[in-house]
């Protein structure tokens, strides 16, 4: 009976190597050459220091989506994300994302594969004050600026609710004052209801709010946007409702007439379940085109703010960090 060796079990090299063409196998920190790893991006969500950080390696534009709980935010960026994905964006076309898998999370429920009867949009939960951001980068089709990003933000609508009420809970929105478009979701769903003053007011105070405590720059355009409009076009024959939306839009320019002509009015449907003629997306090209057609920063802006809660270590780090480049500066 014949007996063979036992085959060798092949073991892990202890050190990085390679196979060179010649076959023969090079040992990588023996020849000093440095290893690279390149980090790729998961796609999710991005955080504050992760959007600054891309804002930092190229011009961006910082859109700010406020409002109560479930009034459309969600559902106009999955909408403007399908719509490029659809070729129905004219004059733009889609030039990538980092938060792609984030974009396509957020659009499941709303597709034939998520099963649902009814198309649908995740809510956007509650996870503390600091802020998320998708990231969009967009290529005009034409006219000579090839190439724009946006930063928006996705932030719940318990957050605004607590800025609403307190001035000293919007001084902690840092990111507020990077946002070159503020949009303020008024739901016209609710707007056909009983009570319709009730949303209405509370929106004006959410806007209140960030104009007292400072957190909106000068340049900022302010949007206020009547989302799920085709409830309004639904209803359109009865009674009373384009006359409650010129008495709220009346109010808003009476009560906010330092921001004039930043102030605008839209109306969207990104999805429009009440009025399906009007075809997904409604009011939304509007929309990009005014943000495309903002003139770019060259550099994300530095923000420190001039009071501190003593409440985060970030806003300790921040206070410890300007305070020493402040004396930095008078040294030299």
């Amino acid at each position: 009976m014949s007996t063979q060796p036992p085959a060798a079990t092949p073991t892990a090299p202890d050190k990085p190597q390679i196979v060179a063409d010649s076959g023969t196998t090079v040992d990588l920190l023996a020849e000093g050459k440095a290893l690279e790893f390149i980090n790729l991006p998961l796609g999710k969500e991005l955080t504050d220091v992760e959007a600054l950080e891309l804002a930092k390696s190229r011009p961006m534009q910082w859109i700010v989506l406020a409002g109560p709980i479930d009034s459309g935010k969600t559902t106009l960026l999955t909408s403007l994300y399908e719509l490029f994905q659809w070729k129905k964006v004219k004059g733009f076309a889609f030039a990538g994302s980092t938060t792609l898998p984030a974009f396509e999370e957020r659009c499941y429920l709303s597709r034939r594969d998520s099963g649902n009867v009814v198309p649908h949009t995740r809510r956007t939960l509650y996870e503390g004050p600091d802020p998320k951001y998708l990231h969009l980068r967009i290529r005009s089709t034409t006219g000579l600026r090839p190439f724009t990003d946006f930063l928006f933000t996705d932030v719940s609508g318990e957050l605004f609710e607590h800025a609403r009420d307190s001035v000293t809970e919007c001084k902690e929105m840092l990111f507020l004052k990077r946002a070159h478009h503020f949009l303020l979701f008024l739901d016209s769903a609710k707007g056909v209801q009983q009570g319709r003053w009730a949303m209405a007011d509370d929106c004006k105070a959410l806007l209140r709010s960030c104009m007292d405590s400072e957190m909106i720059w000068e340049d900022c355009i302010v949007n206020v946007v009547w989302s799920r409009f085709d409830y309004f076009m639904a209803k359109e024959a009865e009674d009373g409702h384009k006359l409650f939306r010129n008495e709220v839009e009346k109010e808003f320019r009476k009560t906010f007439a330092r921001l004039g002509p930043r102030l605008k009015f839209s109306q969207i449907a990104a999805r429009p379940l009440e009025k399906p003629d009007l075809h997904m997306g409604y009011g939304v090209q509007a929309l990009l085109d005014q943000w495309a057609a903002t003139p770019l920063e060259m550099k994300a802006r530095d923000l420190f703010p001039t009071s501190f809660s003593g409440l985060r270590e970030s806003e300790l780090f921040a206070a410890r960090h300007f305070s020493s480049t402040t004396a930095n500066e008078a040294n030299e």
